[in-house]
């Protein structure tokens, strides 16, 4: 007993079946948790040293060396990458993915401790962090003001962060913007030398001042208390009156001792008004949706504070609307494309019952692949939301073959409905089961096979879509063939209709085709070679193209280090033009960032895609025509291009001096600028900054009985500052600072004031102590796989694929001599797209080779598998052939549609071939049966492929994009539309003939085994 039989004898379980997995995948659909991404844990790690008030080339020396050391120990380094700046060192470590990041993180704290005694005493605190998918702030908040904010951190920290951490499902929230209160230590150089203090002394002192240790316990007759000598500072005053000589002096008498908000060396600019970032981070299991709704109920309450009267909150980004966003349009597209399935299925069907029955199969579907994703433990996010979307043309695919196959018995039998369902059914029973495995098993290389990024985000789509295939075969054997038998017939059967007609002329045709099989031969031969020759040749390919977007990022190319004052201007600059033409663009808002280390950036945010009037492109292109020239340095685009570095079009100088980098990149830079398809050229890190250069002269220091690590403890303190334990404020820890009066606008000759006392109480000037000198220095040192290495970044010009730019740079760059241990590398972009190629290629031979063996093992024959597999080829060209008209890039994207194409494409082979066979078994000769067989299964491949094709109609004319901004889905819907179109239309042509040659071909390799076992072959006489 077959499962047709089974439902057409128990219609009650069968439906109670149905439905009850429809209640459960509803009410699980609604339990789902709807994300952005899947929770992925990266295999990489970020060691972020913070030093402050060094110069890179200091931190790189103390810092990034021994670190890097320490860490290429750790086993599984894919990838190290560090960049050393004049406040600490961030280090980007890369692992083989299937790593466990969290025991790595614990072995690279275990070797940074290891050689914690190696490091800078002064060094405080590192951090070891993890990246997670879902580590993106779930919502952005500006706060901006017409009054001054610098003050407002206990006011935002009570009535805004506090509140918001109540939320169920927050994990945390960052105020960046505006700066905590810390307690600052401001000395007065002329107090101290008028006092005779030591400033190294007095360090050491007022670390000792404010502890708070254990004492062990005592006993007092039958009671213990433990002891705890308390010396840690409880108010200002407690500070200020601190005695640090014997003579009684207080430290308020030499400093001044305040709290007060640390000064900012950054800007945060929101159309040109000063704005304050709150950025809201989720709990990794909470729903984005869920969480969002109760975060913006709360922001809401927050506006409507007394206390926030005249300040504005509101969202800069807003992932959960972004992500409801994104899947409602992926939802729309969804209801159009099966919308217009129901209308090909009623064209054809031309019978309102028969086909409900048929698309009653997408929404039994849809809910059940819902409710098993639930169980999996799967959420609903973009690429499984997309899976399923991919799934709405297909998933009536086998109800229609064997609707089709039941009516072709209800000919026969008309008074025959259990009879036609079952046989019907178990006539095509093959031919869908092996469609549905070919649809599964192309997943299977990207499942099991090599892990990295690509391959989980896909795993998302490959789960959701076998899911769907899986339930869309269950309903066709089980519910279709139980609907079928209690309908009745439909009027077209055994009628003259306009498909009947298209199928007798369709059966001429392939008559003639198979009667003139050489000049067929030479038709499908031709047409090859024209695809090659033609599209293939001239589809530009790009694995991660620059996306459009909704964000447009200005960089600043900045000549030197500046001040907030000056930035603030030159930025201003740009501000005012890009706002004064804020239609002309179609401009959003504008907002900037700026620090004082070297950091500069415009984001120009676009209105709605909705609401645009022109591509992002375009409105770049017309941006860069007006952009003001600045006096601090050069604003030029930053593309955003795809990949998981993020970084963009680079190439790398590799050698040991940095000093010689800078040097030969003058050289390539104007070498490179004159590449045709490449533009804003320049380094990565700026160039030209000045720094100032101390040392300690040796001898004279000892020689007043000063050691040179005394000396520059005494710089670094004077210049620098110095931490200090915290101070305790209630149950706040505010950080402490010990610094010199207007050191942070301290100049070269205000050194002249500083004073070491030595022991017998004389004081010797710094400045005689110390060799000072201003020179050029790099704003950052990046290193890569431990060698130093200057990044050089470029953008592409409109029409100019990566390739090309690849070809071009190669060229160019061999104009280039560098001198010896010297060379350059591409940038990791490059090495991406390379990755991402030569995977998606392997995946798709692995894919093809097991689509093979599913198709053999259904058929029991090596031959006729091999015919069905020219529909692939066919339509690859296809696919090359519709991105040649519409002039699509082949990206990674595309790729994926490729490899969800090739477990369609077959479907139609398939059909055909299995009826022929069928056939054939019951006595047709080869050509009758060809012919029948097409014009049988005419109706059913145009009705699966013209669902499966007009299901992708919607997002091949949208541009809707992964996440908002990620990249388009119309690569890989065109690539499916177009491989289905071209492969139907040669197919039906072209798979008769193909099946009797190789047919031909394998009654005659049979004839010659069967010659050679009987003798029959001619031997060569033996010799005598």
């Amino acid at each position: 007993m077959n499962l047709a039989d089974l439902s057409l004898k128990r219609p009650v379980t069968t439906t109670m079946f149905f439905l009850s997995m429809m209640v459960i995948g509803l009410i699980a659909a609604f339990r789902l948790p709807l994300e952005q991404f899947p929770d992925i844990e990266f295999p990489f790690l970020f060691v972020d040293v913070p030093y402050p008030g060094s110069t890179p080339a200091e931190v790189e020396r103390v810092l990034a060396r021994p670190i890097e050391e320490a860490l290429s120990t750790v086993p599984g380094i894919q990838r190290m990458q560090s960049t050393s700046r004049a406040d600490g060192v961030q280090i980007f470590i890369q692992f083989k993915w299937g790593n466990s990041v969290a025991v790595k993180a614990v072995e690279a704290r275990e070797k940074i401790d290891a050689i914690r005694k190696d490091l800078p005493s002064d060094l405080q605190r590192y951090q070891v962090l993890k990246f997670s998918a879902s580590d993106q702030p779930l919502l952005q908040l500006r706060v901006s003001s017409d009054i001054d904010m610098s003050n407002s951190y206990e006011l935002l920290d009570r009535r805004a962060k506090r509140p918001l951490e109540k939320i169920p499902g927050v994990a945390r929230v960052d105020i960046q913007g505006v700066s905590p209160p810390e307690l600052q230590i401001e000395l007065s150089s002329d107090r101290i030398a008028a006092s005779g203090v030591s400033l190294n002394e007095l360090y050491a002192q007022l670390g000792k001042a404010n502890f708070s240790v254990s004492a062990g316990q005592i006993l007092d007759g039958g009671t213990r208390y433990r002891v705890q000598p308390q010396g840690e500072w409880k108010s200002l005053e407690d500070v200020r009156n601190l005695i640090i000589n014997g003579r009684g002096l207080k430290l308020g008498d030499i400093a001044t001792v305040t709290l007060k908000p640390a000064r900012l060396d950054y800007m945060r600019r929101l159309d040109k008004r000063p704005a304050i970032g709150i950025d809201i981070y989720k709990e990794r299991n909470a729903n984005l949706v869920e969480v969002g709704r109760l975060v913006k109920e709360e922001v809401e309450r927050i506006k409507q504070s007394p206390e926030m009267r005249g300040i504005d909150v509101y969202a800069l980004e807003d992932q959960a609307s972004a992500v409801t966003s994104s899947l409602y349009e992926l939802t729309e597209a969804g209801v159009i494309g099966t919308l217009l399935s129901v209308l090909v299925l009623f064209y054809f069907l031309r019978d309102i019952n028969s086909t409900l029955m048929v698309s009653l199969a997408i929404p039994i579907c849809f809910v059940m692949t819902l409710g098993c994703m639930y169980f999996l433990g799967i959420s609903l996010n973009i690429l499984s939301m997309m899976g399923l979307l991919l799934a709405v043309g297909m998933l009536v695919d086998n109800a229609v073959v064997v609707v089709e196959s039941i009516y072709q018995y209800r000919e026969k039998y008309p008074d025959k409905p259990w009879y036609c369902a079952v046989e019907g059914t178990q006539a095509v029973g093959i031919a869908i089961a092996a469609g549905t495995f070919a649809s599964i098993v192309v997943f299977l290389p990207n499942i099991f096979g090599a892990k990295n990024q690509i391959s989980i985000f896909l795993t998302q789509v490959a789960v959701a879509m076998s899911i769907a295939h899986l339930a869309s075969w269950l309903v066709a054997v089980t519910l279709v063939p139980m609907l079928s038998a209690r309908l009745p017939t439909p009027k077209f059967v055994g009628r003259k209709t306009l498909v009947t007609r298209l199928q007798d002329g369709y059966a001429n045709l392939v008559g003639w085709t198979l009667r003139h099989r050489k000049l067929t031969t030479l038709g499908v031969v031709l047409m090859c070679v024209v695809s090659v020759a033609g599209p293939m040749l001239h589809v530009n390919s790009d694995m991660f193209p620059a996306g459009e977007g909704s964000t447009l990022r200005l960089q600043y190319d900045l000549n030197g280090l500046y001040r907030l004052d000056e930035l603030k201007k030159s930025i201003s600059k740009v501000e005012d033009y890009l706002l004064s033409n804020k239609d002309k663009f179609d401009i959003k808002s504008v907002y900037s960032y700026a620090d004082e280390r070297g950091n500069a950036i415009t984001n120009v945010i676009l209105v709605d895609a909705k609401h645009k009037k022109r591509s992002s492109t375009a409105i770049m292109e017309d941006i860069r025509k007006g952009l003001p020239q600045i006096p601090v340095g050069k604003a030029s685009f930053d593309q955003n291009r795809g990949g998981g570095s993020g970084e963009g079009l680079r190439v790398s100088l590799v050698g040991d001096s940095m000093d010689r980098l800078h040097e030969l990149s003058e050289a390539v830079i104007p070498v490179l600028a004159r590449v045709e398809g490449l533009r804003d050229v320049r380094t990565a890190e700026r160039t030209g900054d000045r720094e100032v250069a101390v040392r300690v002269d040796r001898e004279r220091a000892k020689s007043y009985g000063f050691s040179a690590n005394e000396v520059a403890s005494y710089v670094g303190i004077a210049l620098r500052g110095a931490p200090l334990k915290e101070f305790r404020n209630g149950d706040t820890e505010i950080p402490v600072w010990l610094r010199f009066q207007g050191a942070d606008t301290q100049s070269v000759a205000g050194m002249a004031d500083f004073k070491l006392r030595r022991a017998d109480g004389t004081l010797v000037p710094l400045m005689s102590l110390v060799e000072v000198r201003t020179q050029e220095a790099a704003s950052a040192i990046q290193r890569d796989g431990r060698q130093t290495s200057l990044p050089i970044t470029a953008n592409l010009a409109p029409g100019t694929t990566q390739d090309d730019a690849r070809a071009a740079i190669e060229k160019a760059m061999k104009s280039v001599s560098l001198p010896a241990g010297y060379r350059w590398t591409f940038g990791r972009s490059f090495d991406e797209a390379d990755e991402a190629g030569k995977q998606m290629l392997l995946n798709t031979v692995l894919a093809l080779v097991l689509v093979y063996v599913v198709m053999c093992a259904m058929f029991e024959s090596l031959v006729f598998p091999a015919a069905i597999l020219t529909t692939f080829i066919f339509s690859i060209f296809g696919v090359y052939w519709l991105f040649w008209i519409t002039g699509t890039t082949f990206s990674i994207m595309a790729w994926i549609g490729v490899l969800i194409l090739m477990g369609v494409v077959v479907n139609n082979g398939i059909v055909m071939i299995v009826h022929v066979n069928q056939l054939r078994h019951e006595g047709m000769l080869r050509g009758e049966a060809l012919i029948a067989g097409a014009r049988d299964r005419l109706r059913p491949i145009l009705m699966t492929m013209g669902t499966a094709i007009l299901g992708m109609v919607p997002l091949c004319l949208s541009t809707t994009e992964m996440g908002g901004d990620g990249p388009p889905y119309y690569p890989m819907a065109r690539a499916i539309a177009g491989g289905l179109l071209f492969s139907t239309a040669v197919t039906l042509l072209a798979l008769p003939v193909i099946y009797a040659q190789l047919d031909d071909l394998r009654m005659w390799v049979r004839r010659v085994f069967r010659d050679a076992r009987e003798g029959r072959v001619m031997r060569p006489a033996a010799l005598d």
